[in-house]
């Protein structure tokens, strides 16, 4: 049986476990940001069910996801929601649970990919190539390693720009 993890574009764009065979689980921080908008009662509901449930990932798989996601360039675009979504999928993979995390960010399907966990969009066509990103600055082309917060050159203060350095085509997709 597959375990989907549901990042909150699952839910905007209509993935509803009540309807999808399967466990599926959401972060706290999922919950926070799908309670705010117009789809809390799609949540609410298959909570209620039991199709649905909440689970915060260990930190120890957290830290794992922060430092692939460092190594790739991605860390400065990901929340701290899509890191607990990648972290939980980790987990529950570690487990040995057959796991897909369903999620329309370009990034947190990067991240997935590097992590060789499968993902599922609902409205894009998802992601089909592997990339590395650089962040570096376009005035006097220093470069800086992905930090949460680094936005802005330290030597020259022109704001910092993210580029692709490396790519590499997923499951023979081009």
């Amino acid at each position: 049986m597959k375990t989907y993890v549901l990042d909150t574009s699952a839910i905007i764009y209509g993935f509803n476990p009540r309807l999808v065979e399967g466990v599926h689980y959401i972060t706290p921080g999922v919950e926070a940001e799908l309670s705010a908008g117009r789809t809390k009662s799609t949540m609410e509901l298959s909570l209620a069910s039991g199709s649905l449930k909440i689970r915060a990932p260990k930190p120890d798989f957290v830290t794992v996801v922060k430092a692939r996601a460092s190594s790739t360039g991605d860390l400065s675009v990901l929340s701290e929601t899509d890191l607990e979504v990648v972290a939980l999928a980790l987990e529950l993979d570690n487990d040995g649970r057959e796991v897909v995390v369903v999620s329309d960010d370009y990034s947190l399907q990067n991240l997935c990919t590097l992590l060789s966990i499968e993902f599922k969009p609902m409205v894009t066509k998802g992601i089909s190539q592997e990339f590395w990103w650089l962040l570096y600055c376009p005035a006097c082309g220093a470069t800086y390693e992905q930090k949460k917060g680094t936005t802005t050159c330290q030597i020259c203060g022109h704001l910092l720009k993210r580029k692709v350095y490396s790519k590499k085509r997923i499951n023979g997709t081009s």
